[in-house]
């Protein structure tokens, strides 16, 4: 690819596909002229902008691809909106007897079976990875601010474009590919639960009642970790043969959890630095956080419900997030063609096991489970009958499935296709009928599975190396 130069517009590149006839009037709409196929696949980008990819639009400031209604939106109520009970007595979720029983079996015949992917090695290489959860204080914790640095010494004092510009080389220094940010609304402030209110007290407080945010903290930092393709394709057990279909490969679900480790690491350095400038840093209580990532503009909401970045599909652990009083400039809602894909796609809820997922093509703004907060028009997930088959712990298959998730650099077909079906929705059946047809997320072989252990770790190039100035996957 950086060796092939040529000027190449948008109305070219289409012709080069051979799609010139059908609809190009909307596909070669704003043309831009592109020096060669690098600058197609990837341009310049700015301060201001989450996304450089020149496809991904943005949007007007709380204008996102998923709909809200906000006469009937509001913050998430855990009482009226139960999700299902992952474990204790009368649980029907991941950790119940049923599923926890299951399991047990499973992880034992695959140690006295050896199967590659569920050997004992397998198992101790995830469970090393649990447990490295440290509970970050809703505040942030200790923190040397500026006071205490010298008598005298006054906060940062930056402009909100600015220090946007420093949160971002922060996080991303910290371990975060992406971050946004959005301003605090009467609307924004529904995105956290009942609990979390704003009042004048000069500092966060926390007690039984809830969480008292100053009314000062304007501004919301937003940010993901992101979670290891190359590890998540280890995870599947989707091949009919296998006696356990549709569960996992602890040996996979290990980069889950190395995500999981390192979230709040990022958390925790993100909300220090933030006070070390002079500024709160808080955690309000949100059962959920996709809503962060979709207003910032780090991702869209999906089909799954979870999510979707233009770039790393579901391969997101979560979005993460902070409430300050350090101005920050808002980025925009992105639409990436990203919804509108999910739509004619259908991938990952045509290998669900437990049908938990619309095969909708339209959203809608009806609920089908107490989990969902009503006011949102999207595709609902059925939360209750993912976790009855053990969900998320014990499955992966609509979070691998994703289209979106191949990694960029060692596919460069997939580059092309977010190209075209960002800049026109007119080859999304196309491209995923073209995606399942190749299989890319079928079960791995054994062998696969037993030589990620004798890999060459010279050249292997998917863990991460802490200290060696690497990015992306």
């Amino acid at each position: 690819m950086s060796h092939f130069h040529s000027t190449v517009s948008r109305r070219d590149f289409m012709k080069g596909l051979g799609i010139a006839g059908v609809g190009l009037g909307s596909a070669a709409l704003a043309s831009p002229v592109f020096h060669d196929l690098d600058e197609l696949a990837i341009s310049t980008s700015n301060s201001t902008k989450t996304y450089k990819e020149w496809w991904v639009k943005e949007r007007d400031l709380g204008d996102p691809t998923t709909e809200i209604d906000w006469k009937i939106y509001n913050s998430y109520d855990p009482k009226a909106h139960p999700m299902p009970l992952m474990s204790g007595a009368g649980a029907n979720g991941a950790m119940s007897p049923a599923n926890a029983a299951a399991r047990t079996k499973r992880q034992v015949d695959g140690i006295l079976n050896k199967w590659p992917g569920g050997t004992l090695r397998d198992l101790a290489l995830d469970g090393a990875t649990g447990g490295n959860y440290p509970s970050i204080p809703f505040d942030g914790g200790n923190a040397t601010t500026p006071s205490q640095r010298g008598s005298g010494v006054p906060a940062w004092d930056g402009t909100p474009e600015d220090n946007l510009v420093t949160l971002r080389a922060a996080a991303h220094f910290y371990g975060s590919p992406k971050a946004g940010a959005m301003q605090v609304t009467e609307q924004t402030k529904k995105f956290f639960n009942n609990t979390v209110t704003w009042t004048n007290v000069e500092k966060a407080e926390q007690d039984a009642s809830g969480m008292r945010i100053p009314n000062k903290c304007q501004w919301i930092f937003a940010w993901f970790t992101k979670q290891n393709h190359a590890m998540n394709k280890l995870a599947m057990r989707n091949d009919p043969n296998d006696p356990w279909k549709n569960t996992v490969f602890r040996q996979g679900k290990a980069g889950e959890n190395m995500a999981y480790s390192h979230a709040p690491q990022i958390q925790n350095q993100v909300m220090k630095f933030i006070k070390g400038l002079g500024y709160q840093a808080i955690k309000p209580t949100a059962s959920s956080n996709v809503q962060f990532g979709v207003w910032s503009g780090l991702v869209e909401q999906g089909r799954t419900a979870h999510s979707c970045s233009p770039e790393y599909g579901l391969m997101i652990r979560y979005i993460d997030y902070v409430v300050t009083d350090l101005p920050l400039t808002p980025t925009k809602p992105i639409d990436s063609g990203v919804r509108s894909f999910c739509s004619e796609c259908m991938t990952c809820a045509k290998v669900c096991p437990s049908n938990s997922l619309s095969l909708e093509k339209d959203t809608s703004w009806d609920s089908v489970d107490t989990g969902n907060n009503p006011g949102i028009k999207t595709w609902h997930m059925k939360w209750k009958s993912c976790a009855e088959i053990g969900g998320p712990f014990d499955c992966v298959n609509c979070q691998t499935n994703c289209p979106f998730d191949h990694d960029n650099d060692k596919a460069s077909i997939h580059n092309l296709v977010r190209t075209v079906q960002g800049a026109t929705p007119i080859f999304n059946s196309f491209f995923a009928n073209f995606e399942r047809n190749f299989d890319y997320n079928g079960q791995l072989s054994p062998e696969v599975h037993t030589d990620w252990w004798y890999r060459d770790l010279d050249t292997w190039e998917h863990d991460t190396l802490l200290g060696f100035g690497t990015k992306g996957w």
